[in-house]
């Protein structure tokens, strides 16, 4: 199997960048000429979306791969446990939540895979569970491929080793 690498959408993290810099601006407007009651708003504006702006940013200028399907597994950087190899695998489903697609993976030993989550990661988990997710979850959110065709190309490859 030839390894597909796919990287971030370089448009998206433009996109969002901009967009988090006209709310900060929004936020400095509303802090110079609102009433003393509405200040908070502004602020709100400018500490949240001002953290934005540097991840946003750095997103855009991180050239490493965001997901890896090679012969051995199967490695999302952002989910942070490595590569999954094939044989952990049991199967995949897409799902999409408010326009945010993601490929659910079924594997043997979830929690093996839980204990390699970061701590924040692994309190989502029994919340994923809640909206119908599995315990590690791809998310394509700001891929540059077709969460359809990466998911296609998951289970043909799953099918071929067999399972």
């Amino acid at each position: 199997m030839n390894p597909v690498v796919i990287q971030s959408s370089r448009g998206k993290y433009v996109l969002l960048s901009i967009t988090a810099i006209g709310f900060v601006i929004g936020g400095v407007f509303i802090v110079s000429h609102a009433k003393a009651d509405d200040v908070w708003v502004g602020w709100m504006n400018i500490v949240f979306f001002g953290a934005c702006v540097p991840i946003f940013v750095w997103q855009l200028i991180d050239s490493r791969p965001r997901l890896v399907i090679n012969h051995e597994g199967i490695m999302d950087r952002t989910l942070g446990v490595g590569v999954i190899p094939w044989s952990e695998i049991t199967g995949a489903h897409l799902r999409s939540i408010q326009g945010v697609c993601f490929i659910c993976l079924d594997v043997r030993d979830q929690e093996k895979w839980v204990q390699k989550l970061s701590p924040v990661k692994r309190s989502l988990v029994s919340a994923n569970k809640a909206l119908g997710f599995t315990a590690l979850n791809l998310n394509l959110s700001a891929v540059s491929e077709d969460p359809a065709l990466i998911h296609e190309l998951i289970l043909k490859t799953i099918a071929s080793y067999g399972r």
